[in-house]
């Protein structure tokens, strides 16, 4: 007996997701409809495929083999078949990280579609790259250190600084040298870098906040809240460094 084509979808979106409620909606089933899938897949093969887990699922060591084995075939055929779709409309689905997004990539999309008014653009924002959910991008554009997917391209380098809102500066109390900072989590090293130089000079450091974006550390800073780090050319002229 043939195993099911629906069957081995639903195993390899789960697989490559870790999670039935994420595969789910990507396959277009119900959870339960899902489970109920893999459930049968796994009484065909007489293996388990997943351990269930509070947060997802994991792939067992035959589940790990068998997705090894099926995903390029998978991704072979869906090629395949688009070469013979019919003509879309054009559409440009576009990954960013959010605060790329807000700082760089949102402001230049009018001129891109007065440039390409032919050209629908699907735009989703997403705080680190695993946090995609499945969404099939057609270029994915992140903010960040880290190791990069295959194929893909640096379009540019830029020198991390500290900024503060220059209302923050007018504000300051002259007796004080201590600089409150906005930290972003991730960028520990970054910070701490920047703290030994400060207390070099004399300076000292408060801790104000911290947050797990660019974008909303210079949203607190744009609000008086002190002085943070963060790439060149996203820096708007409201802030001083």
């Amino acid at each position: 007996m043939k195993t099911p084509m629906n069957w081995l979808h639903g195993f390899e979106a789960t697989a490559r997701l870790g999670s039935m409620t994420l595969a789910a909606t990507e396959v277009g089933l119900t959870q339960a409809a899902l489970s109920q899938q893999i459930k049968a897949l796994e009484t065909r093969l007489g293996r388990q495929l997943f351990v269930r887990e509070a947060r997802g699922v994991s792939l067992t060591a035959a589940g790990t083999r068998l997705y090894s084995e099926i995903a390029p075939g998978l991704e072979q055929i869906g090629t395949a078949l688009a070469r013979y779709q019919a003509p879309q409309s054009k559409r440009l689905r576009i990954l960013c990280n959010t605060s790329l997004a807000f700082r760089w990539l949102i402001p230049k999309l009018p001129d891109f579609n007065c440039l390409h008014p032919d050209i629908l653009l699907e735009l989703r924002t997403a705080l680190w790259r695993p946090d995609r959910y499945g969404y099939e991008a057609d270029v994915e554009i992140f903010l960040g250190p880290g190791s990069s997917p295959q194929r893909s391209e640096k379009l540019a380098t830029s020198p991390i600084v500290a900024v503060t809102a220059r209302s923050s500066l007018a504000s300051s109390v002259p007796t004080s040298t201590d600089r409150p900072i906005v930290r972003i989590s991730g960028l520990e090293t970054l910070f701490q870098n920047w703290i030994a130089i400060q207390k070099a000079r004399g300076i000292g450091v408060v801790d104000r906040a911290e947050t797990d974006s660019v974008h909303s550390a210079l949203t607190l800073v744009e609000g008086g809240m002190g002085w943070t780090l963060c790439p060149s050319f996203i820096v708007q002229p409201k802030f001083d460094s």
